[in-house]
């Protein structure tokens, strides 16, 4: 089989640029693959992460949301290749439309497109909800939930009978359960980009309740963004820099992710977040929002805890259960480790080309 996976920037360090080179990596050993990223300032990280597994991506020079001399470099591309499936992450589904729509390839290659957010998160102004509809209105685009409860939503918003969802999934050799909760340096560790959605303020004010009880508590904020400063600074003013240390951005978290005790996200929406999985790997206790997927992979009570939306009252009673007995987890932390291994990459790049062979080839 060969496919083209079309990636528009690798520059943003968040879940969907990390999922795609994830996906990438594993598929490349599975199939003839061929990699297109639309922009060209991408992170070397990403970058050398792909040509590690032999991955050579052709980088374009997309400037702007439309640009017709990079959907023209993206067209003769796909000539060249003749992908059997294209693969999509972000708004890459556009130009990777406009490069089809003038050929004769246009109803023979299936299009899945993976799907993060919610299509209101997605699709967050007219113009891109009505190129997402149109788009997904032709049959061989397949919009690809991360969790059921996106592709059921996904199904009513773009009025197609059947959305498919494979799993979130994470590359996990390196979140590994290998010390004790007890002993662990950290005991509530956050990682996500600072923005908005991700309510960070929140985290710090119910941390400083918990630091009221807990005068040893130890705090990782891991990640960058453009609230970065923002937060750090009012860090400072609730006097949380003695427990609180921001790691910035990681290549690899799992050095800290692993030497903690409770992995914790406060946001205010969600898909499906590797986060999480990747904390329950290396066998840490979640407390995190009950908001989109996340209850699809945090049973509460059972391999985590989960609370309502900035109920703060509820989260740091959660967070001192964890830390007050801890030595009753320890089962917790093994069945977590056991249980996040149904979303590592492997699993997932083998739903998904059961996913593409199930639609056989375009019309």
């Amino acid at each position: 089989m060969k496919v083209l996976e079309v990636i528009s920037s690798l520059a943003p360090t968040g879940g969907g640029e990390t999922f795609a080179v994830n996906l990438s990596r594993e598929l490349s050993s599975r199939v003839d693959l061929a990699v297109v990223v639309l922009h060209r300032n991408n992170k070397s990280y990403f970058i050398n992460r792909l040509k590690d597994k032999g991955i050579e991506p052709i980088i374009l020079n997309k400037k702007g949301h439309l640009d017709s001399k990079n959907i023209k470099q993206l067209r003769k591309f796909i000539l060249n290749f003749k992908p059997d499936v294209i693969h999509t992450e972000n708004n890459a589904i556009i130009s990777t439309y406009l490069a089809l729509n003038k050929t004769k390839l246009k109803y023979k290659i299936n299009v899945f497109h993976t799907m993060h957010l919610l299509p209101e998160k997605e699709c967050n102004n007219f113009v891109l909800r009505f190129l997402y509809k149109h788009i997904f209105k032709k049959s061989n685009f397949i919009p690809v939930g991360i969790t059921e409860q996106l592709a059921n939503i996904s199904k009513v918003f773009y009025k197609r009978n059947n959305v498919p969802f494979v799993n979130n999934g994470s590359n996990l050799e390196n979140f590994k359960n290998i010390k004790e909760l007890q002993k662990r340096k950290y005991d509530v560790v956050v990682v996500g980009r600072f923005s908005k959605e991700k309510n960070h303020c929140f985290l710090l004010n119910s941390f400083k309740e918990l630091s009221k009880t807990h005068p040893n508590v130890k705090i990782a904020l891991v990640g960058g963004g453009e609230l970065f400063e923002d937060i750090k600074k009012l860090s400072s003013e609730l006097k949380l820099d003695s427990y609180v240390e921001f790691k910035g951005v990681m290549s690899d978290p799992s050095s800290i992710v692993n030497d903690s005790k409770i992995i914790t996200l406060g946001s205010l929406y969600e898909a499906n977040p590797l986060t999480l999985i990747e904390g329950m790997s290396s066998g840490c206790i979640v407390v995190a929002n009950a908001v989109g997927g996340i209850p699809e992979i945090v049973k509460d009570k059972k391999n985590g805890f989960l609370y309502n939306t900035n109920d703060m009252k509820s989260y740091v009673t959660f967070l001192s259960n964890v830390l007050d007995n801890i030595d009753e987890f320890t089962e917790m932390s093994k069945c977590n480790s056991k249980y996040a291994q149904n979303y590592s990459m492997k699993n997932c790049v083998k739903e998904y080309l059961n996913l593409f062979n199930s639609y056989g080839r375009g019309i």
